[in-house]
């Protein structure tokens, strides 16, 4: 059973995304950007973590692209390089970079609170 993400905007102007499910789909991509509207109409810095991502659909990488633009200024993935899970995880998120780059900022991160530091240069940015 799929388990849709936990998604906030936090004081300092930063979205966070919680992902469960282990292959992203079109369906949450959907509900991921609807709810990235419902809290703000502006563009602001997001934080991803994955518990074990192990891939996406095609489509679902270009809805994300066009989401991502729409609203999202710089993007930091936390990922625990330590376990398999992380390991696995690290590599789809490269395959998912690889195709294209992204014209917006994009690191990776073991580290949430290094994450959230870099991603506070980017609050307010319109890049």
């Amino acid at each position: 059973m799929s388990k849709l993400p936990e998604i906030y905007l936090d004081e300092d102007g930063i979205f966070h995304e919680y992902h469960y499910d282990k292959i992203i789909s079109k369906s949450c991509a959907m509900f991921v950007a609807e709810e990235r509207n419902n809290l703000t109409k502006t563009k602001h810095p997001l934080l991803v973590k994955f518990k074990d991502l192990e891939g996406y659909s095609p489509e679902t990488r270009d809805l994300t692209l066009d989401f991502v633009l729409k609203s999202v200024s710089a993007l930091a993935y936390c990922v625990d390089l330590k376990t398999e899970e992380g390991q696995r995880t690290k590599k789809v998120i490269d395959s998912f970079f690889a195709i294209t780059p992204w014209p917006i900022p994009v690191e990776i991160f073991t580290n949430e609170n290094e994450a959230l530091t870099w991603l506070k240069k980017h609050v307010n940015s319109n890049s």
